[in-house]
């Protein structure tokens, strides 16, 4: 399904319009469907005859200056269907089986990453001492004696709690010193404030009588003078270039693992692209609602089916308005276009972007300047309104920069329609489209003699007039389904976590959940600020529109229809007189064209 657009400026007397559908003020926006330019149309036809005369309609449409994208599928086809089900269906299902093969790879993968982590950490962590140990000499040499001595001794200590834990311990009983503690109740205190030359039982003696204000026996001044040689012998010689070697060695393993993960999971990307792209009618509650309640006999007879939507436009010239092609795009700052100081800063990451080296990638270091559509603000208060409602549908978070991402689609249209880059006719710079809608529900049978038929139904084939804010709004749709087709691959690959209907960050994710350990996110406070702003100068607008509406109902009410007073935006309010007038019959115009095209390749009686 895709958004549900409100008519305007009113909409036609037999329009099923859904409850909940915003209202729109004259002015604000345009979507006027012609009554003549909406129909049903149903084609029989041999097998393939449609495939062709139905591409022969999506290789002319950009030769009418249209731009064309596909914005809804499905395909069913029925198990008794054998060929056509194994090349669709089946091999859907294989896609699915080598996916779970693979998660399963990436989940092995992590953990032996997260094996070798644990070790890495450790060893870190013992590197971490020796430099804490060399922080503190290198400040002792540059006069900060007893700054330098207290790391120094952190250093130092925590080194010899590894030795007496991991290494004396196992020297034996009555020898180890954890194990002789009960005889010398402070002996590994006393091992503690030793320093590296303190290797003579009769120095250790004295410096303990003189340093510390209490003696130790001469066995116990032994025991802590061979102690504390061994533990400078495997420090300096054993223990620091072995911790050095393993953790360097141990970091390009880990390295090697961690891009391994990413490589499996960039490497299972496509295949979990083309398994969604098998779109199964059976997966979604609509899809299935219409198979099932179709005349299909999927168990019986050889049947598939597979539904497109197209949508194409292109803008107009109407008459007085715009009637010169403009061969170049004004530039405007961001703001003027429509966009919050928010939403800027939001592009700005996106723009500004540096790849692993620390250099902005190609296009970066953003101006904060876009190219002008004939209408701006282009982000407007319909654009924004309608917002909520894309979300909606396509389960997906609208972020700024997919606004920009959306404007950017038409900007690019204008721009290669005017240097002859898009494969389309050029176009005229005006803020008003044709737009056109081509829904196609192809069914195929075959029949117990062999002979194979399709058929075409067109439901709700039609054309509107189409403000350029709505345009953008379909180009939002088109970037919120290929988001939806990411979040979805993102998901499985454990990039991103669903939180209820919102798509988020693993990051994102654990800062909502721990604030006081992760640190709420940049994105979060400035929600919360802008949530907290409120806008002076929109309150008086809003009071000045309100004022304005309220004179036009009552001059409307005295029989003075002055439309002007009653419209609130940049587009064409005068329906009877400028919409109906102008607009329409370019709009029922194209529709006709497109059409009789499809009717003259399927041979309709008088279509020549």
């Amino acid at each position: 399904m895709t958004v549900v657009l409100p008519e305007c400026p009113a909409p036609r007397p037999f329009a099923d319009v859904p409850a909940g559908t915003m209202k729109v003020s004259p002015g604000d926006a345009i979507c006027a469907y012609p009554f003549e330019a909406e129909m049903r149309l149903d084609f029989t036809t041999p097998i393939g005859k449609w495939t062709a005369g139905s591409y022969s309609l999506f290789f002319q449409l950009p030769k009418w200056g249209f731009w064309r994208g596909k914005i809804e599928e499905w395909v069913f086809v029925s198990p008794v269907f054998r060929e056509y089900y194994q090349l669709t269906i089946q091999q859907a299902e294989q896609l699915e089986a080598s996916i779970k093969g693979g998660l399963a790879s990436i989940a092995q993968s992590i953990s032996d990453m997260e094996l070798v982590w644990h070790d890495l950490r450790r060893y870190k962590e013992f590197l971490d001492y020796f430099t804490q140990i060399e922080k503190g000499k290198k400040k002792i040499k540059e006069g900060k004696k007893e700054e330098g001595e207290e790391e120094l001794k952190k250093g130092e200590q925590s080194l010899k709690s590894v030795f007496i834990d991991q290494v004396d311990v196992h020297t034996g009983e009555g020898i180890a010193l954890k194990l002789i503690a009960p005889r010398w109740p402070t002996i590994i205190a006393d091992f503690m404030k030793l320093a590296d030359e303190d290797t003579d039982p009769r120095k250790i003696i004295g410096a303990f009588d003189k340093k510390f204000g209490y003696k130790i026996s001469e066995p116990q001044a032994v025991v802590l003078a061979t102690k504390n040689k061994l533990y400078v012998e495997w420090r300096d010689r054993l223990f620091r270039p072995t911790v050095q070697e393993r953790y360097q060695s141990m970091m390009g393993l880990y390295e090697s693992r961690k891009k391994s993960v990413k490589e499996y999971k960039e490497m299972l990307k496509p295949t979990i692209a083309r398994a969604v792209m098998i779109r199964d009618a059976l997966r979604t509650p609509e899809t299935r609602a219409t198979i099932l309640k179709s005349w299909y006999r999927p168990d019986a007879q050889a049947i598939s089916a597979d539904f497109m939507k197209l949508w194409a436009w292109k803008p107009f010239a109407p008459s007085e308005k715009y009637k010169i092609t403009r061969m170049n795009i004004d530039k405007i700052h961001a703001s003027k276009a429509g966009f919050t100081s928010e939403q800027i800063a939001e592009i700005h990451k996106e723009l500004d972007k540096k790849d692993e080296l620390g250099r902005v990638k190609p296009g970066g270091g953003w101006d904060e300047i876009v190219n002008a559509l004939p209408q701006e603000p282009s982000i407007d208060k319909i654009v924004k309104a309608l917002i909520p409602d894309v979300e909606r549908e396509y389960q997906v978070r609208i972020t700024a920069w997919d606004i920009y991402n959306a404007r950017q689609m038409l900007i690019k249209q204008f721009k290669e329609s005017m240097i002859g880059m898009g494969g389309i006719e050029p176009w005229v710079f005006s803020p008003y489209f044709i737009f056109v809608s081509i829904p196609m529900l192809r069914t195929v049978l075959r029949l117990p003699n062999g002979e194979e038929i399709e058929d075409v139904q067109m439901e709700d084939f039609f054309a509107a007039n189409q403000s350029q804010n709505f345009i953008i709004i379909h180009c939002l749709e088109l970037v919120a389904r290929d988001k939806q087709l990411d979040n979805h691959i993102n998901q499985l690959l454990g990039n991103i976590g669903a939180n209820g209907k919102d798509i988020e960050t693993i990051e994102e994710m654990v800062k909502k959940e721990f604030p006081e350990v992760y640190g709420e996110s940049e994105e979060q406070k400035k929600m919360q600020k802008f949530q907290k702003m409120k806008s002076t100068s929109g309150d008086i607008k809003k009071a000045f529109s309100s004022v304005k509406e309220g004179l036009g109902k009552v001059l409307d009410a005295l029989g003075l229809d002055l439309m002007f007073l009653k419209a609130h935006g940049p587009y064409e309010f005068q329906f009877y007189h400028r919409v109906a007038k102008y607009h329409q019959p370019e709009v029922g115009h194209n529709f006709n064209v497109i059409r009789d095209f499809l009717k003259g390749k399927f041979e309709v009686p008088g279509m020549g």
